[in-house]
């Protein structure tokens, strides 16, 4: 795996696997049919197992540090977000130095040249595209090898968006910073807003660098379409239809590119997708 690999991160819900699918399947329309990726999962789901085989989904079975006993539980719905924090860790990795993390809600429209040729400090992130983000702490601390450090906190804050991110994997292996990291994670785990996001926000700040929108598109955007080269279905996902909560992002382009996702499903996927439209409510 010397190029870039593309790398998703999955749990035991299954409303993520036909997500995944879909990624994966775009991924190749854009980048070729040997584009490298990676499939992280923390489970032992047989059938979970399968499926990414018969796909020929390349998986990297992990055990987190930061593992359901670690994490509150009220964030175990979306528990395999975490794993994203330490993929400096993955054995398959040793030896990459970079990597291109994406949330399995995801599909690629466009290529991913230009954005794989970036070579960010530790890390770099697009825009949250969601109000600022408020927190109640002033500042975060934690101990590490026998030594207290306190991160301060910005108030508020344009937080990045972690469903897209470019890591630098060495910087983060040299001198042990995912270690450091890690421990500000599990020491902070109750005192953080919003999952994983939170945590890659407050530890590195200014450190993360700024990617264009269209790495990170969500699909309510007027020039999702248009421009986005990594569409982003992180408010309602596409089989979503009808629920209130979610009424003022289904506008501009979310329903042009959700007839596009459905374009990658075979016909047993479409079928349980129709399901789910019509059982949300």
């Amino acid at each position: 795996m010397s190029a870039v690999p593309v790398l998703f991160c999955v749990d035991d819900n299954p409303r993520y696997l036909p997500l995944l699918r879909v990624a994966v399947r775009s991924l190749r329309e854009v980048q070729g049919v040997d584009a490298p990726c990676l499939c992280v999962y923390a489970g032992n789901d047989r059938s979970l197992l399968d499926s990414l085989e018969r796909e020929h989904i390349p998986c990297a079975r992990y055990t987190p540090v930061l593992d359901k006993a670690a994490i509150p539980q009220r964030f175990h719905r979306a528990i395999g977000a975490f794993l994203k924090l330490e993929l400096a860790l993955l054995p398959e990795l040793v030896g990459i130095p970079y990597c291109l993390y994406c949330d399995v809600d995801v599909m690629f429209l466009r290529p991913l040249d230009d954005l794989l040729i970036r070579r960010p400090r530790y890390m770099a992130m697009s825009k949250e595209q969601t109000a600022p983000f408020f927190h109640e702490h002033e500042s975060l601390s934690y101990t590490w090898r026998g030594k207290d450090y306190t991160v301060p906190m910005p108030f508020p804050i344009w937080t990045f968006s972690s469903g897209v991110v470019l890591f630098h994997l060495q910087r983060l292996r040299n001198y042990d910073h995912i270690h450091n990291f890690l421990a500000f994670c599990a020491q902070n785990l109750e005192r953080i807003g919003n999952l994983d996001q939170s945590l890659l926000n407050y530890f590195f700040g200014k450190r993360i660098e700024k990617l264009e929108s269209r790495w990170n598109c969500p699909p309510y955007r007027c020039e999702a379409a248009s421009e986005g080269h990594i569409i982003h279905f992180h408010g309602p996902k596409p089989w979503e239809i009808r629920r209130p909560l979610w009424n003022d992002l289904r506008i501009n382009d979310f329903w042009k590119l959700r007839e596009k996702w459905k374009s990658f499903l075979e016909a047993d996927e479409h079928n349980m997708v129709e399901a789910w439209e019509k059982a949300d409510a």
